[in-house]
């Protein structure tokens, strides 16, 4: 697994090029603003746009209830394509922008940490709705996180493969990413603590099409089970893949294949697969902004959405307890605000930072029957 060394290195590399400047401060009374960055094209462009509905929500709903102690929020989106020297580019644009008090983005932590140093140099938090990976929040002192951290949760990942597909050995397709590498470490390392065997670590490249050598591979090793640690585009196909070569070897995942993309991917060869999410749109609890959000985008929100939405939200209230103290609304105060704050209830739990600015989630576990993802009943 490559290091916090090598994540930080790649930030460098995309931000050595570009010139610091410190934004002008906004004038009381003019919108705040919020920027957003994420993977709006590109191979998780369907998380991506997810983030940007959540938020841009979150944002509206604020507006309509007459802003922050009278003052508008603004929404600024940029495109990163989940690269992390756009995403660089990004965080100096929003560092120098008047008036941003708060970041949001992105999907990966090598990008969230491209971006990390512009944006704390302003001093303006950022929090991402899913960099997972423990060493995002070691980028810099303003970067906040609203998803349990990897390895928080590989745990989670050994009770699936073990408990739930009811494996003594796994092969691990990943990712080939610091996410990916990271998935597969840790969850290698839990599956063996718990008595279990993984057979393959296997590396899958972005945008990958055509899995019949590693098909054949996990053919040849006979698994009990499959855990894709992969993305929804990589995931959808390989999972079909699996299926037509006649493998009925039961299949788990992380929760990156908790998108509607992956199913209409994989098709009816996603059925039965088991993962876990933080978010299951079919929770009564969840009804208002279920609601609200099918409404405005014409589809159910998933996980992404949800993860985003309750990230704006809960940097609109930091933003809020600022303005309603009395004191000038600077990144600084708005940071030191989510920092210090009480514990949010949102759609996706609770979310109170601790003082590494981490925070704890329960995952729920899901499965796909009948083309649906549906909350998990063991049989």
């Amino acid at each position: 697994m490559r290091s916090f060394k090598l994540l930080t290195q790649v930030a460098l590399a995309a931000t050595l090029a570009l010139p610091f400047a410190s934004p002008a401060a906004a004038q009381s009374g003019d919108p705040l603003k919020i920027g957003l960055f994420a993977p709006l094209t590109g191979n998780v462009a369907a998380n991506g746009t997810r983030f940007r509905d959540g938020v841009q929500l979150a944002v509206e709903q604020a507006n309509a209830a007459g802003g922050v102690s009278g003052r508008k929020l603004e929404l600024l989106v940029e495109d990163d394509r989940n690269l992390p020297k756009e995403a660089a580019t990004i965080g100096q644009k929003y560092a120098s922008t008047p008036g941003v008090v708060l970041a949001i983005g992105t999907f990966s932590t090598t990008a969230s940490v491209a971006a990390a140093p512009a944006l704390s140099e302003a001093h303006i938090p950022q929090i991402s709705p899913s960099s997972s990976h423990p060493d995002y929040t070691k980028a810099s002192e303003y970067t906040f996180r609203n998803v349990y951290r990897m390895d928080q949760v590989a745990k989670v990942h050994a009770d699936i493969i073990l408990k739930e597909l009811k494996a003594k050995t796994v092969v691990i397709p990943y990712f080939q990413d610091d996410w990916g590498q990271f998935v597969a470490k840790t969850t290698k390392e839990a599956v063996e603590q718990a008595g279990g065997k993984v057979l393959l670590l296997e590396p899958v490249a972005p945008n990958a099409r055509d899995f019949r050598p590693l098909v054949s591979k996990i053919k040849s090793l006979n698994p009990d089970a499959v855990f894709l640690a992969v993305h929804y585009q990589e995931g959808g196909v390989l999972t079909q893949q699996l299926r037509q070569a006649g493998l009925k070897t039961p299949i788990g995942s992380p929760d990156t294949l908790s998108n509607p993309r992956y199913l209409e991917l994989a098709g009816e060869s996603a059925e039965g697969l088991i993962l876990y999410t933080e978010f299951f749109a079919g929770d009564p609890k969840n009804k208002a902004f279920v609601d609200a959000y099918t409404a405005k985008f014409g589809s159910a929100p998933d996980q992404w959405s949800a993860r985003a939405y309750d990230a704006a939200n809960v940097g609109i209230a930091a933003i809020r307890r600022v303005a309603e103290s009395g004191k000038p609304v600077t990144p600084q105060a708005v940071r030191d605000s989510l920092l210090n704050g009480p514990a949010y209830q949102g759609v996706t739990g609770e979310t109170k930072y601790d003082a590494q600015r981490e925070i704890n989630k329960i995952p729920t576990l899901l499965q796909v029957r009948n083309g649906k993802y549906e909350l998990y009943k063991p049989n």
